[in-house]
């Protein structure tokens, strides 16, 4: 609330200057960060939006403007963050907030004027959905990409040259981002599949990608993390990646935010290509999902870990403690002093992805919530429009055909809940083949029609694998 009374007290403070200026409440002018008057090149300011706390970036043109360029003058977030001397980028998550707090009640979508970052953004995606219309991709859909993906940030103490942790694997270079960032990326690191948001980073012009109508709780902080972005669904692999040596940026986890590069090592020929998901090699165990640690944190406890007894039996407590590890049943060691933070598992690790492969796609827009019930609930109540706005940000009415309500225990007091999709079949162009990740040719069960397949082989050996027991004839 005196968050909010800030804001208004904010706009009053910015009326009474224009009056005692003088100034025309029509002048398209603003004070920058460094108290130049000026009017910006692209945006429109509301008469009532002082333009404090916006940063200076936002009165350049969006057509033409310099990016900002980070770590190996990459460019993350549009370009529109400055960073530090180590190339992350310095967001200040105070005075953004006090900017949307101040503004949020000030620009309306029903008036078709937007805060000037958005109408920023929103030139940049624009700019980008034009260029990739024009983006020949050739044959890169139907060839296999060598990816090293490895987490920036974190100092490995055995070699300083090499990351503490990191995952060699083989895709096709056609799998589309949401399948990726899905079924790949999230158990290839074992986090929790539709808990958190995240957003790819195209390094050469610092576009943006993410799950469409994401409602995850950590989208509250969208606005620390680039404002917008554009559609994943529509993309794959090779939109963004297409020769060997490029890296694109994954954000995961918009609140305690984990930090991923994704390097193009090779491409194969199209003869030599089977579009399957293969696990290669990697370093480095589970990170934990939750328990605020995030690259920086965890990065942190490590160190912490290394040089006292006291700091590693902390570091293994919120491993231990985090949602990825409880929500599988791990169980903290009797002795944590003996724990290794870098024991990789390989067949673990392809078991994990391989399942996510052979299951529906999550639903973003009714993500995962924590959910921990006060006083006596009946199945009545809990299942309310009111109890289920409250909780998963929608109403079951909202919820498509073909999906439902899914609770997972967490604690004895606590559970998950999500959108799952139950009878709903995925969607054909946005999906892979249940047996080997290939998203190609892909047709669906003849019988269940709930999984697709890219060839009969796959089909047949799938079915015998674990499909037979769980196909429904129709």
């Amino acid at each position: 609330m005196a968050f909010f009374q800030g804001g208004i007290d904010k706009v009053e403070a910015w009326i009474a200057e224009r009056e005692r200026s003088g100034i025309d409440f029509g002048d398209p002018r603003r004070r920058t960060p460094q108290g130049v008057l000026k009017a910006p090149k692209f945006v429109r300011f509301h008469m009532l939006d002082s333009g404090e706390g916006c940063d200076e970036i936002f009165w350049e043109d969006p057509h033409n403007f310099t990016p900002r360029r980070g770590r190996n003058g990459w460019i993350d977030s549009w370009g529109i963050y400055p960073h530090d001397n180590d190339g992350f980028r310095e967001v200040d998550g105070m005075r953004i907030a006090e900017r949307t707090a101040t503004t949020q009640h000030i620009y309306r979508e029903k008036e078709n004027m937007f805060l000037p970052e958005i109408q920023f953004i929103d030139a940049l995606i624009t700019k980008k959905v034009s260029q990739l219309k024009q983006v020949d991709l050739g044959d890169l859909p139907q060839r296999d990409f060598t990816l090293y993906i490895s987490l920036p940030f974190i100092d490995n103490p055995y070699d300083s040259r090499t990351d503490r942790y990191w995952r060699r694997i083989r895709v096709s270079g056609g799998l589309p981002l949401f399948v990726f960032a899905d079924k790949v990326i999230t158990p290839l690191w074992g986090w929790v599949r539709n808990l958190h948001a995240h957003i790819f980073h195209d390094f050469k012009d610092g576009a943006l990608f993410g799950p469409k109508g994401c409602n995850a709780m950590d989208m509250m902080h969208l606005d620390k993390s680039g404002y917008k972005y554009i559609p994943e669904e529509e993309y794959c692999i090779a939109h963004i990646l297409r020769t060997p040596g490029e890296v694109m940026g994954y954000h995961y986890d918009f609140g305690d935010n984990w930090f991923v590069d994704i390097k193009l090592e090779e491409i194969a020929s199209k003869e030599e290509s089977t579009g399957a998901v293969a696990v290669l090699d990697g370093a480095g165990g589970i990170p934990p999902d939750g328990e605020q640690t995030g690259t920086f944190h965890w990065a942190d406890y490590l160190r912490k870990a290394a040089r006292s007894p006291v700091g590693k039996r902390k570091a293994v407590a919120a491993l231990f403690g985090a949602t990825n590890y409880i929500q599988v049943g791990k169980k903290p060691p009797a002795d944590p002093f003996s724990y290794d933070f870098d024991a990789f598992d390989l067949e673990g690790t392809r078991r994990a992805v391989r399942d996510a492969l052979d299951s529906k796609a999550s639903l973003p827009y009714a993500s995962k919530k924590f959910v921990s019930p006060i006083g006596e609930q009946t199945p009545d109540s809990m299942l309310s429009d009111e109890s289920v706005m409250l909780r998963l940000g929608m109403r079951l009415k909202d919820m498509k055909k073909g999906t439902a309500l899914a609770q997972v225990p967490v604690s004895d007091t606590t559970f998950l809940e999500e959108g799952v999709s139950v009878g709903r079949k995925d969607n054909p162009g946005n999906t892979a083949c249940a047996n080997c990740g290939s998203p190609s040719d892909l047709k669906a069960c003849g019988a269940c029609g709930q999984r697709y397949y890219c060839s009969k082989t796959c089909q047949k050996a799938h079915w015998k694998d674990r499909h037979k027991n769980e196909c429904k004839r129709k």
